[in-house]
């Protein structure tokens, strides 16, 4: 393990973002160093910055430690104002909420593994110290657990924080007891209420079966039909909507289908009856992890059955138990559903840096003005 290293010790670089080939190459190399998660890793940024990130407000933020490079990520610069008010700085998101709505979560910057902390550190501190020109610097969805939150408090910047719970499965603790995920994890109430639902599904419909996309162009059907569930669901009367309904956002899925493989990145998953489609998952799966990203059920259909949802993400849980991956990310959020499926609990941090002074004073007025608080 690399013992800790103050974070005098890095140097840090806010340039203009290269090519994206230049950048890609940096990144993979980095990335075969660290223990990121998926949103960290090209697989995702690469489809983000082409297809969704501007050119023009992308800065690539470098961490040396000596030659090496050991941090690396994308930071996002927009000024309030008409564009004359101080600069306004987001990690891996761009300030457009229509945009944003990927909802990056396991944010960071990539790291050399060991480093975490003392990289984000570094970069904080380059920023308090050396460049005056930004307000804000604002980290979505970033693993509590990596923010060093003691230096942080001595660089003297103002902190705001939104904290989130995190539920997953541990599957390798669970495939350890030789029993099924169902029996092992859920609770009587729980177990009782996917197993009626299956029981009724198969007599209603026929046979349940699991089935994983195989090929890119039979994961892009999937991808299209679920996504079709999904906002059928969400779409409502007050101009509410799903996770789908931009253009911009179906051509990044797209793309990030398109590069990934039968074993890392996009795959999706279909549980029918009979010959009826209960529904879809979409999950981003990466060194073992299996992050679930959204799904499409059709309820009309097949909620007097019982809980489709419930028993859908639960075969899904199963088969990333049976094929060998260690951790199922049900992500953020107090949603009744994951604290029913998870079996334990993290914490994930919406956090805002703020250079202290009299801009950043007459930001905070207005926000109580305006009812914003924190």
């Amino acid at each position: 393990m690399l013992a800790p290293v103050a974070p005098t010790a890095y140097q840090v670089r806010l340039d203009p973002l290269p090519h994206l080939d230049v950048l890609r190459l940096r990144w993979l190399e980095l990335q075969s160093r660290s223990h990121g998660s998926f949103f960290q890793s090209w697989g995702w940024i690469g489809p983000w910055l082409s297809l969704i990130c501007p050119p023009p407000i992308a800065r690539l933020l470098s961490v040396y430690h000596g030659k090496r490079v050991v941090g690396l990520g994308v930071v996002t610069v927009r000024r309030g104002f008409l564009g004359l008010g101080p600069r306004h700085l987001r990690l891996h998101e761009i300030g457009d909420p229509a945009l944003d709505n990927l909802t990056i979560e396991y944010n960071g910057l990539l790291t050399e593994k060991g480093r975490e902390r003392e990289v984000l550190a570094a970069a904080v501190a380059h920023l308090a110290l050396h460049d005056k020109r930004w307000l804000t610097f604002y980290v979505p969805g970033i693993d509590i657990d990596q923010v060093p939150m003691d230096k942080l408090r001595e660089l003297g910047v103002g902190i705001r924080m939104r904290r989130r719970a995190t539920h997953y499965v541990d599957l390798a603790a669970v495939r350890e007891t030789g029993s099924d995920y169902v029996s092992t994890v859920l609770s009587p109430k729980a177990r009782a209420s996917v197993r009626r639902t299956a029981r009724k599904l198969v007599a209603t419909y026929g046979e349940l079966q699991l089935t994983v996309a195989t090929d890119t162009r039979e994961r892009q059907a999937f991808f299209t039909q679920m996504a079709g569930l999904h906002e059928a669901y969400w779409t409502g009367d007050d101009d509410e909507h799903g996770a789908f309904n931009d253009p911009r956002i179906l051509r990044f899925h797209d793309q990030l289908i398109e590069e990934s493989n039968e074993h890392e990145g996009a795959q999706l998953v279909r549980l029918t009856a009979g010959d009826r489609v209960v529904g879809y998952v979409y999950v981003l799966v990466w060194q073992g992890v299996v992050y679930f990203y959204q799904a499409g059920i059709d309820y009309p259909r097949f909620g007097h059955c019982g809980s489709p949802g419930l028993l859908l993400l639960s075969e899904v849980i199963q088969r990333a138990m049976d094929d060998g991956h260690t951790r199922f990310e049900l992500m953020a959020g107090e949603s009744e559903y994951k604290r029913t499926l998870g079996m334990a609990e993290g914490k994930m941090a919406w956090m805002s840096l703020d250079r202290l002074g009299w801009r950043s004073s007459l930001r905070d007025t207005l926000r109580r003005l305006q009812g914003k608080g924190e």
